[in-house]
């Protein structure tokens, strides 16, 4: 069920000065009352510290080059395709971790600005009707999986969007992000039924309830209750975090298995990134309510976790390859890592050992055109493969952000 990855972003993401490219008419960067020269964010404790810091830095400006060329869509990068839309949230993943460190870095500030405006809205679908399983019809706004409302949609492209969204409010503080939230929100539950005893669909097709699809949309969920109060975000990720937990959790190591189809039939596969949101959303839980239920479910799969994805310990650590999709979805396992060690009254640092021991080595893979093994083999043959992929490269951009947040301000929090 993994959708078909592209190579390169939409023509329409970033300023002409960022990629030198020769054009006429600029990109728009204002929303509401915000502009890429007037946005600022929280600066953390220099991010230059970490080992993980400069090329952090510069892979995200080296992404922002060589993924956008508005006049030809093609990138210096293989491949002449255009972003889907599960790409291009993974492309405002990793300019929203480089701005949270880097938000005097123009190259990135303004990339991240026209992501979120008119990027993103190359895949808006406006007050569409859909029809679900139960016969209701709705009318929703959602983002399609191509361009130009093209192609299909995803439920779980969707909550990643959301999440972006959310994400690009709390930095900003434009409302106008915490909208286009609320309003993917709303075409996000109706992918909710009491088939299978709930759960959200993976798309229009309406045959599968994934993990992929539930756990993004519960950390939705309630992280829009957090930011807004609303009692009914919260019940809503809670009933996703529920059934989840009923359904697709194995009860042997509390790891989540990746879907159910109407039959009753099941995918076993436990991937590095449904663990993640499942173990982000347990966290979050743990957080808004202080139920410490959720905290020792939680801590069972950040425990076992461990064990699915690495071999050995600490520095000596190395990533097995079986459960991992590519550096995209360990960068939801790696989000997930540092949401319950800010949560965990016991601040267990297990799985961030492992990840330094991991990503150290990784530095080393850097190649001539400034990307990293996105399999954290240390092999050479990923650099023929088709592995700088926009997925795999804003992938790595986003763990190499996450852990020099990680190592300059969130270790260091009380």
């Amino acid at each position: 069920m993994k959708k078909t990855l592209a190579l390169l972003l939409t023509a329409t993401t970033l300023l002409p000065s960022l990629a030198g490219c020769n054009q006429t008419d600029p990109v728009e960067t204002t929303v509401g009352t915000t502009t890429a020269e007037e946005v600022t964010a929280p600066t953390p404790a220099n991010p230059l510290d970490s080992i993980f810091g400069a090329p952090s830095q510069a892979l995200a400006n080296t992404i922002v080059k060589d993924y956008w060329n508005r006049d030809t869509a093609k990138g210096n990068l293989e491949g002449n395709n255009l972003a889907y839309v599960w790409g291009y949230a993974s492309f405002m993943e990793a300019m929203a971790e480089a701005y949270r460190l880097f938000p005097e870095d123009q190259t990135i500030k303004q990339a991240y600005i026209a992501c979120l405006t008119t990027g993103i809205s190359k895949y808006k679908v406006t007050n569409a009707k859909i029809t679900t399983p139960n016969g209701q019809t709705h009318t929703v706004s959602y983002y399609n999986a191509s361009r130009g409302n093209a192609g299909d949609y995803y439920y779980d492209d969707d909550a990643w969007v959301c999440i972006q969204f959310l994400n690009a409010y709390e930095l900003l503080q434009d409302e106008r992000y915490l909208k286009e939230a609320e309003e993917i929100l709303h075409f996000l539950w109706t992918g909710w039924d009491d088939q299978l005893g709930g759960g959200i669909y993976w798309d229009k097709t309406y045959k599968t309830k994934n993990t992929c699809s539930n756990g993004p949309t519960a950390i939705a969920f309630l992280w829009a209750h957090q930011l807004t109060g609303k009692a009914d975000y919260l019940e809503k990720g809670k009933m996703i975090y529920e059934w989840v937990r009923e359904v697709m959790m194995d009860q042997n190591d509390g790891l989540y298995k990746d879907a159910i189809n109407l039959e009753g039939g099941m995918d076993t596969w436990k991937a590095s990134y449904n663990q993640g949101t499942m173990i982000y959303t347990g966290a979050l839980l743990y957080e808004i309510t202080g139920d410490t239920t959720y905290l020792k479910e939680t801590r069972l799969s950040y425990k076992s976790s461990i064990s699915l994805m690495f071999n050995g310990s600490g520095n000596y650590a190395s990533v097995k390859n079986g459960p991992l999709f590519n550096a995209w979805s360990f960068a939801w396992l790696v989000r997930a890592y540092l949401k319950f060690y800010s949560v965990d009254p016991n601040k267990n640092t297990d799985a961030m050992k492992c990840l330094y021991g991991v990503l150290k080595k990784n530095l080393e893979t850097k190649n001539d055109m400034g990307y990293y093994d996105p399999s954290f083999q240390s092999t050479n043959d990923w650099e023929t493969s088709p592995s700088t992929d926009i997925l795999q490269a804003c992938g790595m951009s986003s763990i190499m952000s996450l852990m020099t947040y990680y190592e300059t301000t969130l270790k260091n929090a009380k």
